[in-house]
């Protein structure tokens, strides 16, 4: 895995120790191995959050229940996140590990979130209902991060497992994946027809390779804008668990709350896939 190195709780702790926030007036100031390393204003309501405390008890928490063996720290300037990756699971003959996201900073670029999830070599997915938060650093956050890793035991990502295993030998209508990325708003957000026009350049590039196979007229409407597009004319479909993969591996490189809404929305799929061997006692 890219970036990450092999588990050393001492290494890691002796990195974690050399963090330092602290509120001075107006202004939260960072510091990293007694150097300042960013400085900002912030209002009154603004909550100090004890990083340092805050991830080597989630580290102790999750080493009780999970073996890690692999992690990844980053700093930047007011910027902490942390992943932490243990067991395998194999589902669909793909690889994946359980792993833990925990971000915080201290610029106000982003919340403190903690999530746990299923990782594989190309994409993460995080979508637990028991497990997580992400929250501002105002009043109440110091409480709301405690709370947020109650449920965390052997069993966290059980019911992810399911889900995804639901989706192997599974097929679903291109029209019905449009409907799920688009959303059931009235008005469509633009960003919602940024995705699916992403989505549908997969899909293309999968024709192309010969990963799918597709009718001209059935390739030749992914080239459409999708605010142009009112419907799908031709339909066909598509094996949900691929389409699961591929949605995901656009969101890659984002922070992991997105990650967990983009997770929790494509797997609405699960209520329109239906079974290959269904389909193929239908002739398609």
């Amino acid at each position: 895995m890219k970036g990450f190195r092999n588990y050393n709780k001492t290494e890691l702790f002796n990195t974690i120790d050399k963090i330092s926030i602290e509120k001075v007036g107006s202004q939260v100031v960072t510091k990293f191995d007694n150097r300042v390393i960013n400085t900002s204003n912030v209002s009154s309501r603004y909550e100090i959050f004890d990083i340092v405390k805050y991830l080597k008890d989630k580290i102790e928490l999750i080493e009780k229940n999970f073996t890690i063996t692999k992690y990844n720290f980053n700093l930047t300037r007011g910027r902490q996140s942390l992943t932490l990756v243990s067991d395998s699971v194999e589902i669909g003959s793909i690889e994946f590990h359980k792993s833990f996201y925990i971000l915080n900073s201290t610029d106000k670029s982003r919340r403190l979130s903690f999530n746990a999830g299923l990782k594989s070599a190309n994409f993460y997915t995080i979508g637990m209902n028991n497990v997580g938060l992400t929250k501002k650093h105002l009043t109440g956050v110091t409480q709301a991060a405690e709370d947020a890793s109650v449920g965390l035991n052997g069993e966290t990502f059980d019911e992810q497992i399911e889900s995804l295993q639901s989706l192997v030998g599974h097929r679903i209508q291109f029209s019905k994946l449009r409907q799920i990325i688009l959303g059931d708003k009235e008005e469509i957000p633009q960003i919602n027809h940024r995705k699916f026009d992403a989505f549908k350049n997969l899909v293309r590039y999968a024709n192309s390779d010969r990963v799918i196979n597709l009718t001209s007229e059935q390739h030749k409407q992914l080239f459409q804008d999708s605010e142009r597009m009112k419907e799908v004319e031709h339909d066909f479909y598509l094996d949900a668990f691929w389409s699961f993969q591929m949605y995901l591996r656009l969101f890659n490189k984002q922070d992991a709350h997105i990650i967990k809404n983009e997770t929790e929305r494509i797997m609405k799929m699960t209520q329109w896939a239906v079974r290959n061997s269904v389909l193929e006692s239908l002739g398609i």
